[in-house]
Protein backbone atom coordinates (compact mmCIF):
# COMPACT_ATOMS: atom_id res chain seq x y z
CA UNK A 1 0.00 0.00 0.00
CA UNK A 2 1.71 3.13 -1.22
CA UNK A 3 0.85 6.48 0.32
CA UNK A 4 4.28 8.18 0.44
CA UNK A 5 3.14 10.72 -2.16
CA UNK A 6 0.80 12.10 0.52
CA UNK A 7 3.63 12.92 2.94
CA UNK A 8 5.13 16.39 3.34
CA UNK A 9 2.21 18.33 1.88
CA UNK A 10 1.83 21.96 2.87
CA UNK A 11 -1.29 22.74 4.91
CA UNK A 12 -4.06 24.55 3.04
CA UNK A 13 -7.43 24.81 4.78
CA UNK A 14 -10.27 23.16 2.85
CA UNK A 15 -8.07 21.21 0.44
CA UNK A 16 -4.76 20.04 1.92
CA UNK A 17 -5.89 19.71 5.52
CA UNK A 18 -6.56 16.59 7.60
CA UNK A 19 -9.83 15.77 5.85
CA UNK A 20 -8.33 16.49 2.42
CA UNK A 21 -5.54 14.03 3.26
CA UNK A 22 -8.12 11.43 4.30
CA UNK A 23 -10.04 11.95 1.04
CA UNK A 24 -6.88 11.60 -1.07
CA UNK A 25 -5.77 8.50 0.86
CA UNK A 26 -9.10 6.75 0.31
CA UNK A 27 -9.27 7.76 -3.37
CA UNK A 28 -5.67 6.75 -4.16
CA UNK A 29 -5.48 3.53 -2.16
CA UNK A 30 -9.02 2.17 -2.21
CA UNK A 31 -10.65 3.99 -5.15
CA UNK A 32 -13.26 5.40 -2.75
CA UNK A 33 -14.44 8.95 -3.39
CA UNK A 34 -15.34 10.75 -0.17
CA UNK A 35 -17.34 13.96 -0.62
CA UNK A 36 -15.53 17.23 -0.12
CA UNK A 37 -17.52 18.53 2.83
CA UNK A 38 -17.51 22.31 3.13
CA UNK A 39 -15.57 23.14 6.28
CA UNK A 40 -15.05 26.74 7.35
CA UNK A 41 -11.73 27.22 9.13
CA UNK A 42 -13.39 27.85 12.48
CA UNK A 43 -16.11 25.17 12.09
CA UNK A 44 -15.55 23.66 15.52
CA UNK A 45 -15.79 27.09 17.19
CA UNK A 46 -19.17 27.56 15.51
CA UNK A 47 -20.49 24.22 16.81
CA UNK A 48 -20.33 22.45 13.44
CA UNK A 49 -19.63 18.81 14.30
CA UNK A 50 -18.87 17.89 10.69
CA UNK A 51 -17.46 14.38 11.03
CA UNK A 52 -20.19 13.22 13.43
CA UNK A 53 -22.86 14.65 11.12
CA UNK A 54 -21.45 13.03 7.97
CA UNK A 55 -19.52 9.83 8.69
CA UNK A 56 -22.46 7.46 8.08
CA UNK A 57 -23.35 8.99 4.72
CA UNK A 58 -19.69 8.66 3.69
CA UNK A 59 -19.77 4.89 4.37
CA UNK A 60 -18.05 4.82 7.76
CA UNK A 61 -19.20 3.03 10.87
CA UNK A 62 -17.99 3.76 14.37
CA UNK A 63 -16.10 0.83 15.86
CA UNK A 64 -15.03 -0.12 19.36
CA UNK A 65 -11.68 -1.84 19.34
CA UNK A 66 -8.52 -2.62 21.21
CA UNK A 67 -5.42 -0.94 19.73
CA UNK A 68 -4.19 -4.38 18.61
CA UNK A 69 -7.27 -4.62 16.36
CA UNK A 70 -6.56 -1.47 14.36
CA UNK A 71 -6.42 -2.16 10.64
CA UNK A 72 -4.78 -0.36 7.75
CA UNK A 73 -7.25 2.31 6.64
CA UNK A 74 -9.08 2.71 9.96
CA UNK A 75 -9.75 6.34 10.87
CA UNK A 76 -9.35 8.05 14.22
CA UNK A 77 -10.99 11.37 15.06
CA UNK A 78 -9.63 13.74 17.67
CA UNK A 79 -11.06 16.69 19.59
CA UNK A 80 -8.09 19.02 19.87
CA UNK A 81 -8.94 22.11 21.94
CA UNK A 82 -12.57 21.32 21.13
CA UNK A 83 -15.51 19.46 22.63
CA UNK A 84 -15.98 17.37 19.47
CA UNK A 85 -13.97 16.05 16.55
CA UNK A 86 -11.95 18.60 14.61
CA UNK A 87 -9.00 16.45 13.42
CA UNK A 88 -8.77 13.11 11.70
CA UNK A 89 -6.19 10.75 10.33
CA UNK A 90 -5.83 7.23 9.04
CA UNK A 91 -3.88 4.25 10.32
CA UNK A 92 -1.13 2.78 8.19
CA UNK A 93 1.31 -0.03 8.97
CA UNK A 94 2.52 -0.83 12.49
CA UNK A 95 -0.27 1.16 14.11
CA UNK A 96 1.20 4.42 12.85
CA UNK A 97 -1.01 7.37 12.02
CA UNK A 98 -1.07 9.43 8.80
CA UNK A 99 -2.44 12.90 9.49
CA UNK A 100 -2.10 16.60 8.77
CA UNK A 101 -2.16 18.97 11.74
CA UNK A 102 -3.10 22.61 11.26
CA UNK A 103 -0.18 24.63 9.88
CA UNK A 104 2.22 21.67 9.56
CA UNK A 105 3.20 19.17 6.92
CA UNK A 106 1.33 15.91 6.41
CA UNK A 107 3.20 13.08 8.11
CA UNK A 108 3.11 9.66 9.72
CA UNK A 109 3.52 9.54 13.48
CA UNK A 110 3.22 6.89 16.14
CA UNK A 111 -0.31 6.98 17.55
CA UNK A 112 0.54 8.72 20.80
CA UNK A 113 0.72 12.18 22.29
CA UNK A 114 -1.81 14.75 21.15
CA UNK A 115 -3.55 12.47 18.62
CA UNK A 116 -3.97 9.54 21.01
CA UNK A 117 -4.75 11.61 24.10
CA UNK A 118 -7.49 13.54 22.28
CA UNK A 119 -8.97 10.61 20.33
CA UNK A 120 -12.75 10.43 20.59
CA UNK A 121 -13.57 7.67 18.10
CA UNK A 122 -12.44 5.05 15.61
CA UNK A 123 -14.15 4.45 12.27
CA UNK A 124 -13.95 1.85 9.52
CA UNK A 125 -15.20 2.30 5.97
CA UNK A 126 -17.63 -0.34 4.71
CA UNK A 127 -15.82 -0.71 1.36
CA UNK A 128 -12.23 -1.02 2.60
CA UNK A 129 -10.93 -4.54 2.14
CA UNK A 130 -9.33 -6.20 5.13
CA UNK A 131 -5.64 -5.63 4.55
CA UNK A 132 -3.14 -7.91 6.23
CA UNK A 133 0.14 -6.16 6.83
CA UNK A 134 3.22 -7.17 8.69
CA UNK A 135 3.57 -5.60 12.08
CA UNK A 136 6.64 -5.08 14.14
CA UNK A 137 6.89 -5.82 17.82
CA UNK A 138 6.95 -2.63 19.87
CA UNK A 139 7.95 -1.94 23.42
CA UNK A 140 4.96 -0.65 25.38
CA UNK A 141 7.26 2.07 26.68
CA UNK A 142 7.11 3.64 23.18
CA UNK A 143 3.45 4.47 23.79
CA UNK A 144 4.08 6.38 27.02
CA UNK A 145 4.48 10.13 27.19
CA UNK A 146 8.06 11.40 27.74
CA UNK A 147 7.17 12.25 31.36
CA UNK A 148 5.88 8.73 32.01
CA UNK A 149 8.97 7.25 30.32
CA UNK A 150 11.21 9.32 32.60
CA UNK A 151 9.25 8.22 35.67
CA UNK A 152 9.49 4.58 34.58
CA UNK A 153 13.26 4.95 34.06
CA UNK A 154 13.59 6.44 37.54
CA UNK A 155 11.55 3.62 39.08
CA UNK A 156 13.60 1.00 37.24
CA UNK A 157 16.84 2.62 38.41
CA UNK A 158 15.61 2.77 42.01
CA UNK A 159 14.45 -0.86 41.90
CA UNK A 160 17.63 -2.15 40.25
CA UNK A 161 19.62 -0.78 43.20
CA UNK A 162 17.27 -2.60 45.57
CA UNK A 163 17.61 -5.79 43.52
CA UNK A 164 21.43 -5.62 43.61
CA UNK A 165 21.36 -5.26 47.40
CA UNK A 166 19.09 -8.31 47.74
CA UNK A 167 21.48 -10.49 45.72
Amino acid sequence: MRYQHLLGRQFAWGSQDCFGLLRDFYRDLFDIELPNIARPEDFYQKGLNLFAENYRSMGFKEIQLHPSEIKFGDVAVQAISSTFGNHCGVFVENGRFLHHLYGGLSKVDPFRGIVRNNCIGFYRHQDVPSVTIETETRDLRDFLSPNKQKLLDELRAANSGTQDQAD
